[in-house]
């Protein structure tokens, strides 16, 4: 509870000083949201690509997102944008197979937020492994709109790694990926890697760890949000 409390107070804070309106507004809104369960809240997961990790040195190449509405997966809601970084993707390029041609072409990271925050106005983020994640987006909206932007999300790996540790049960190297995870709950696997694959692969586990957590209703969610 305390937690939420202090979200909203730093929301309110940055919202009145964000210097881009639509980011604002997003900020605002969140304070609304009311999340309870899996079955009621509107979530939209988001996945990035990175040159690299270090979100001080490296910057994003692609933000893909998509919605989930009721339970479900709004796959029509699907969205990739590929953002022209001004730095080679390098060897990065080993993991998500974009090349620097490919990300020369793409929006600029202010369009590419703006687009992200527009879409997310109402809902509850969702990532796998956010703590990496939301690190590129907060020092991306400092730069951009001179706020570190909070965030109040779920997180696939943390609650992996949570339901784990309850149980007792070991959590080895590589146990918690997004990929392993997928396999783990018997989710297809999805050969092509980009940022709105992994967002999607992001909502898909989402409800299938859910309906393990919770099989006889819909996951009240509010004891799985994390607040950055």
């Amino acid at each position: 509870m305390f937690s939420r409390w202090r979200y909203h107070r730093r929301c309110k804070a940055m919202s009145q000083r964000c210097t881009r309106t639509g980011l604002a507004a997003c900020i605002e809104e969140s304070t609304a949201l009311r999340v309870d369960k899996l079955a009621n809240t509107p979530m939209i997961a988001v996945d990035l690509e990175m040159t690299g990790l270090d979100a001080d040195k490296n910057r994003i190449i692609a933000i893909g997102w998509t919605y989930v509405d009721k339970g479900r997966v709004q796959f029509g809601a699907n969205r990739q944008l590929l953002i022209n970084a001004g730095q080679s993707v390098g060897d990065s390029a080993a993991i998500h197979e974009l090349m620097d041609h490919e990300v020369a072409a793409g929006v600029t990271l202010e369009a590419g937020l703006e687009a992200l925050f527009e879409a997310a106005r109402g809902r509850l983020w969702l990532f796998h492994h956010a703590n990496l994640d939301i690190a590129f987006l907060q020092r991306a909206c400092v730069e951009w709109a001179g706020v570190k932007t909070p965030f109040m999300a779920l997180d696939t790996m943390q609650m992996e790694r949570r339901t784990r540790h309850r149980r007792n049960l070991p959590v080895q190297q590589g146990d918690l990926q997004l990929g392993q995870l997928r396999q783990h709950y018997q989710l297809p696997h999805y050969t092509a890697h980009n940022a709105m694959i992994d967002a999607c692969a992001t909502a898909e586990l989402l409800l299938a760890m859910s309906a393990h957590m919770e099989p006889a209703g819909s996951l009240k969610l509010g004891s799985h949000l994390v607040y950055f």
